[in-house]
């Protein structure tokens, strides 16, 4: 199967969870569904399968040295691609030339977002031999198709405020992603999901592109 980018502990910080979701059948489709569609098209396919290699390479090697009981070290570019996806810190140079340390967080919140609004768009409804279902719950009242609605518009702009640290990330570290930033993505339309002037699916940017880096290079003094 396909690597999974994030798990359940994955959502602690952002989002709760009940403890008995059993995560292989309610939980994991929904991560799979946003990584394949959503983060792989918010990334591009050349970045987003690098990143599923590298990262499923960096567990295997983590995974063989504790069973071995040393260290792994990781090569280049798993490092590259485990601060992508965890978060880091970074040291920044500002047009004024002074210095500070950026946080990035990382790709995972995104993730866990695009996931969660998934998951509370579907996860009531249940296939069965009479059909497709809706659960029930006693004691409680279930909320209207229009409040699910706005939980799941609400989780993705949350993915989206989080994106943007990720273009930030990315165009900050030129020197090792500009080849993702000045390929795939030169000339690609800053929305990834807009069809004929109107948003459509996930209210997300795609990463910007060649232009983006140009700008940006604009603001800094030489």
């Amino acid at each position: 199967m396909e690597t999974l980018l994030i798990t359940k502990p994955d959502f602690i910080p952002y989002r709760n969870l009940t403890v008995n979701m059993d995560d292989s059948k309610r939980l994991e489709p929904f991560i799979l569904e946003a990584q394949r569609i959503d983060l792989s098209n918010l990334l591009g396919k050349r970045l987003y399968f690098d990143m599923i290699t590298n990262i499923a390479s960096y567990n295997s090697g983590v995974a063989a040295a504790d069973a071995a009981s040393t260290t792994y070290t990781p090569t280049a570019d798993e490092q590259w691609f485990q601060k992508l996806l965890t978060g880091c810190g970074y040291s920044y140079t500002w047009p004024d030339r002074s210095t500070t340390t950026k946080i990035y967080a990382g790709l995972k919140p995104v993730l866990v977002y695009l996931s969660y609004a998934r998951f509370v768009r579907s996860d009531n409804v249940r296939s069965t031999q009479s059909g497709f279902v809706k659960k029930t719950v006693d004691f409680s009242t279930q909320i209207s198709d229009k409040e699910i609605q706005a939980v799941a518009s609400r989780a993705e702009a949350d993915a989206n405020a989080f994106f943007t640290g990720t273009e930030d990330f990315m165009a900050d570290n030129a020197d090792y992603f500009g080849k993702y930033l000045s390929g795939e993505y030169e000339g690609r339309p800053g929305d990834a999901f807009k069809r004929d002037g109107k948003r459509t699916g996930t209210r997300l940017s795609a990463i910007k592109g060649q232009d983006y880096l140009h700008d940006r290079k604009r603001y800094i003094a030489p």
